[in-house]
């Protein structure tokens, strides 16, 4: 029984020993949550971290530093000698990059990053519409600035439009042949993070964007959706009626053929969900097939409409490439890339839609 007593204590005393050695550590550290970069004229790049301060009465306020360098890795550098403490990527949730610096290209960025055995694979990468400096300047209840855009990121990954995307995905596109990488596109409006939309890459550079309007039926494109919301609209003998269609759950599937002579890629697309709310007068079965037709007619020709925008640029984010590659054997990725851009893509669209209520496991 002693025993016992005295190996309880002994465990207790050592785990309070670390436990404080640890948050001694932990103090005299800066433990960055976001880091973004801004263009600065020629060859000049300003690096702006940003740090979670904890107040005494347990609110949450900012710090961030601003360093100016001639590349990534020295205006990084320089912001542990603007701050008093040494500065840590151990914790960083997400890189931000203005719109200048996307287009110029952001391998550098990446590459500091992939090699930086602190910084974890899921690292979140997004394009700020606007200065980063700004954006990170920015205070918000409840969560650091970091923290908050972090969580924003994913939420409307996980339950919202934007793609799923982070570090690895990036560089897993990157270097995937027949693929392009996209990331988010935000702002800063009204004190607030908004989502504007999708940064389109060719290699590591920003050569084009999606509004918002558009993410619902690209993420369908990208990867298959649940729970999601739409809106229809369409006019009725003169006035204009709106469906809310939710729960939406989409699955698609690729089929190319004529690989090594004339590719041809069909797109079959599945979108099940169920009307929440419609302005007319009242829901039927009726209501809900025109409801149907509505959206598979918009959805088709919104991604017919980017498909032949993402051929104009010779970007393949829909990975069509990759998806000829891994049904052929001798893929030749040159001559893919001359005729993608006259290629057929054929877009079939399905949509079931119930009449009211919620659909629970939904079976496409």
């Amino acid at each position: 029984m002693k025993k016992k007593i005295i190996l309880t204590l002994l465990v207790c005393i050592i785990v309070s020993y670390f436990g404080r050695i640890e948050k001694e550590i932990i103090d005299e550290l800066e433990v960055a949550t976001a880091v973004g970069f801004d263009s600065k004229g020629k060859n000049k790049i300003e690096a702006t971290a940003v740090m979670p301060l904890i107040k005494p009465d347990k609110t949450i306020s900012n710090k961030t530093v601003s360093t100016i360098g001639n590349l990534s890795k020295e205006a990084l550098s320089n912001v542990n000698h603007k701050s008093h403490k040494p500065v840590v990527n151990g914790k960083l949730e997400v890189a931000l990059y203005s719109k200048k610096v996307a287009e110029a290209g952001i391998q550098d960025y990446i590459d500091t990053f992939h090699r930086d055995p602190s910084v974890g694979s899921r690292l979140l990468l997004t394009v700020v519409d606007g200065e980063v400096k700004e954006m990170l300047q920015e205070t918000f209840e409840e969560f650091d600035t970091g923290s908050y855009i972090q969580k924003q990121l994913s939420h409307n990954m996980e339950r919202g439009l934007i793609p799923t995307s982070n570090l690895h995905l990036f560089l897993s596109s990157y270097y995937t042949k027949g693929m392009d990488p996209v990331l988010p596109l935000i702002e800063l409006k009204d004190d607030d993070i908004n989502i504007k939309g999708l940064a389109l890459f060719k290699g590591t550079k920003m050569v084009d964007s999606i509004p918002f309007r558009n993410m619902f039926v690209f993420k369908s494109l990208f990867e298959n959706i649940k729970m999601a919301g739409y809106k229809l609209k369409t006019k009725e003998k003169g006035k204009t009626e709106y469906f809310s269609i939710q729960g939406i759950s989409t699955r698609k599937e690729f089929d190319v053929t004529h690989i090594h002579k004339a590719p041809e890629v069909t797109l079959h697309l599945k979108i099940k969900g169920f009307i929440r709310e419609y302005t007319g007068e009242g829901v039927s079965s009726k209501t809900a097939e025109k409801a149907e037709k509505l959206m598979e007619n918009k959805v088709k020709k919104e991604a017919e409409m980017l498909i032949k925008k993402f051929q104009r640029k010779n970007i393949d984010p829909l990975a069509f490439g990759e998806q000829a590659r891994s049904r052929t054997r001798h893929w030749d990725e040159k001559r893919w890339n001359q005729q993608y851009k006259n290629m057929k893509v054929n877009v079939k669209v399905d949509v079931m839609i119930s009449e009211i209520g919620v659909v629970d496991g939904l079976e496409l």
